[in-house]
């Protein structure tokens, strides 16, 4: 069950950067629980498919591009946590952006998204237990998209030194910590 939860959610991912919101929204469960990015306007939390969908089209319309690059995609069972890189375009000024690190924690149930929650990577890295060195690590394969090879040689580490599946396995315990 769990690989197809992370394939539909990366499916999903797609739809979204191609700019198509109406997948996404009728994989939402009716009593869904879903929260935007807290540094964000109007982040929620929202109860209901429609309420999320009006968001995610407000949100869209903002931007001329916008993309949300799942950089990895850490199977939990029921939930999924995504490493997400953003990227994007203002409408209006053409000014491009570049996120850090967001870390999405979604539950997937019967096919359909019951709980969806952005967080900061940096507060997801505080929730799970994550050191300053694993939050390098993790910034280092989101924003730069390194491989843990090229991550290891910028480091100057050891083969094998740097452990990304450690940070990794703590994330694993995020849903225990954000409810759902």
């Amino acid at each position: 069950m769990s690989a197809e939860n992370v394939e539909l959610l990366r499916r999903y991912y797609e739809s979204w950067n191609a700019g198509d919101t109406n997948p996404v929204v009728s994989a939402l469960a009716d009593d869904v629980e879903w929260h935007g990015h807290p540094r964000l306007p109007e982040p929620g939390p929202y109860s209901d498919p429609e309420a999320v969908g009006r968001w995610m089209s407000q949100f869209q319309e903002a931007w001329g591009e916008l993309r949300a690059e799942p950089v990895e995609m850490i199977d939990a069972g029921d939930w999924v946590i995504a490493l997400v890189h953003m990227t994007g375009r203002g409408r209006g000024s053409g000014v491009t952006v570049s996120g850090g690190v967001d870390v999405h924690v979604v539950r997937i149930q019967d096919g359909m998204v019951s709980f969806f929650r952005i967080m900061p990577g940096g507060d997801a890295a505080k929730l799970a237990g994550l050191d300053e060195a694993e939050m390098e690590l993790l910034a280092l394969r989101v924003q730069e998209g390194l491989s843990e090879d090229e991550i290891t040689g910028r480091l100057g580490a050891e083969q094998g030194g740097v452990a990304l599946a450690a940070a990794y396995e703590k994330l694993r315990g995020l849903p225990g910590e954000v409810g759902g």
